[in-house]
This record gives C-alpha cells, sequence and structure tokens, in this order.
C-alpha cells in the first residue's frame, strides 16, 4: 500500500519533535511542516493537463527557502549534488520500467537507500544532507514525470510513493547523523577520562 511508510514515519517523527525536542523555533517549524505535508500528500491539483500533489509543490518550495542563505559557490556544488541525485533517482525508475527483474526488494527502499547512501558521499555538513537529499529527490520526480507524460503515461507529480522514499531517505539520514553524533560523543569522553588518568 502506497504512503503506508510516509505516515506511520512522520507521524512518528511528529511526536519526537513535540514530546522530546526542546522548544524552539526550530521544533515549530518542522513539527507545521510535517503536519502540512501529512494533509497535502494526498490530495492533487491539475497543473498543464497533468496531477501534481500540493505536497509535493510544498516541499518543493521549502526547499528554496533552506537555501536561500548560501553563498554563490556553495549553492553550485549543492546543485552539482542535486542534479547527480535526480538523475540516479530517474535513472532508478527507467531500468526498473526496462527490466524489473533486478528489483530483488521494494523499490522505495532501493530508492531510499541509495540517495542517502550519494547525500552520505557527497556532503559532510548533516543540515546540507538533508537538503540536496530533497532537493534531488524532488527534482528527479520532476524530470521522471515529464519523461512519462512526454511518452504519455499517466503520471502524478509527488505520488505517494514518491513520498515514501522521502520519509525512509530522511529517516536514514537521521539514524545515519544521530550515530555520528553518538560517536563523536563517545570518542569526546574516552579523551577526556584519559586526559584524566594522565594527569593533564
Amino acid at each position: 500500500m502506497e504512503g503506508i511508510w510516509f505516515y506511520w514515519l512522520a507521524w512518528i517523527g511528529w511526536v519526537i519533535l513535540t514530546f522530546f525536542w526542546p522548544k524552539g523555533k526550530l521544533r515549530t517549524v518542522l513539527t507545521a511542516c510535517l503536519l502540512i505535508l501529512i494533509i497535502t500528500a494526498h490530495k492533487n491539483i491539475d497543473i498543464l493537463q497533468t496531477e501534481a500533489s500540493i505536497g509535493f509543490i510544498f516541499l518543493f518550495a521549502c526547499n528554496f527557502v533552506l537555501i536561500i542563505h548560501y553563498s554563490y559557490m556553495k549553492l553550485l556544488y549543492l546543485f552539482i549534488s542535486t542534479v547527480i541525485m535526480s538523475f540516479s533517482y530517474v535513472s532508478f525508475h527507467l531500468f526498473k520500467i526496462y527490466d524489473p527483474v533486478w528489483v530483488m526488494f521494494h523499490p522505495s527502499f532501493m530508492v531510499a537507500v541509495l540517495l542517502t547512501y550519494l547525500a552520505l558521499l557527497l556532503v559532510k555538513n548533516q543540515k546540507e544532507r538533508y537538503i540536496i537529499f530533497l532537493f534531488g529527490l524532488c527534482q528527479g520526480e520532476l524530470l521522471y514525470g515529464i519523461i512519462m507524460d512526454y511518452f504519455s503515461f499517466p503520471v502524478i507529480f509527488g505520488a505517494l510513493s514518491f513520498f515514501d522514499i522521502a520519509a525512509i531517505g530522511l529517516t536514514c539520514i537521521s539514524c545515519w547523523n544521530g550515530f555520528e553524533k553518538l560517536s563523536a560523543a563517545i570518542n569526546q569522553s574516552i579523551k577526556k577520562t584519559n586526559k584524566r588518568k594522565a594527569g593533564i
């Protein structure tokens, strides 16, 4: 069932943000955005003889807000990274249509893991991983939809399967970022312990 992973993980994320994150502007913005996505993900509107999810349009707009303060050189690097991500997204889906035999697991999980790996490989900054993942995913969905529409295949920009990929990928990135923070904290604690023992 398309969308089940998105709704499940989105509500889990909303609960974590609401009850376990420290109060602040960031928490308010993130919880509001999650609620808007949950409400609008399945609602479509007609655009130029095609359909697009309101949630997809909202998510695409949020990406531009996130990058508005970056320098031109940083934007260039992020642009190149998102192009790599989007082409990977489109290539996977086109190969899935051409030769579906090699898709051994659920496609949403395979795409999410692929894009997560690319995000971790291309960017070290934890916040920027989210940005290039979402931007690459949205651009890839847009490009894939344009290709499908060109060949007269029925397409919805930002279907629930798209949000499944987004939710799974963001969860994977969050887990990896958490693992990095935990490793850094443990490493720092070990260093302090060793210094104390050495009398430094």
